[in-house]
């Protein structure tokens, strides 16, 4: 607490007797320093580690690293997402599309993974010998969007 009010009366005294260009510049630089770390707050990491049957979760963008197989797959975008939202009566359960990218060895294929809406079980695909069971989140609410930066994709790869 003593320490913020030596370095008060410190800025007290730098600005009375600092022209007005100045005190706009120190204190834009105050904001600067205390804004800055904030920014990194919250951003994902670019890659996730994983191992087989292990759930694992990705942000568009996102990429997992399945230990000991050679593979890499990568949440690239939702392409659709027309599920009905809860508590909301549809005719219509609708559906969740996203693309991924997986490259293996040194080969890549894009792949559009598909799931019903009105339904928390995973949804399973194949790819070369593995399983792909996913879910993609949150699940839609009537009224509320959902930002890009909100989804992501769950999922459980497996031989």
């Amino acid at each position: 607490m003593s320490f913020l009010c030596n370095y008060t009366k410190f800025l007290r005294g730098v600005y009375s007797r600092r022209p007005i260009i100045f005190q706009y510049f120190l204190w834009l630089s105050m904001i600067t320093i205390l804004i800055l770390p904030l920014a990194a707050c919250g951003k994902t990491p670019a890659e996730v580690n994983a191992n087989l049957g292990q759930e694992f979760s990705l942000s568009i963008g996102q990429t997992a690293i399945i230990k000991g197989q050679d593979l890499q797959i990568t949440f690239e975008d939702v392409i659709e997402d027309s599920r009905c939202p809860a508590n909301v009566t549809c005719i219509w359960a609708g559906r969740a599309s996203s693309i991924i990218k997986i490259v293996q060895a040194s080969s890549q294929y894009r792949m559009v993974l598909t799931e019903p809406g009105l339904t928390d079980e995973y949804t399973t695909a194949t790819y070369e010998e593995y399983q792909l069971s996913f879910h993609l989140r949150p699940y839609p609410v009537a009224g509320q969007t959902i930002r890009r930066d909100e989804y992501r994709l769950q999922l459980i790869v497996s031989r």
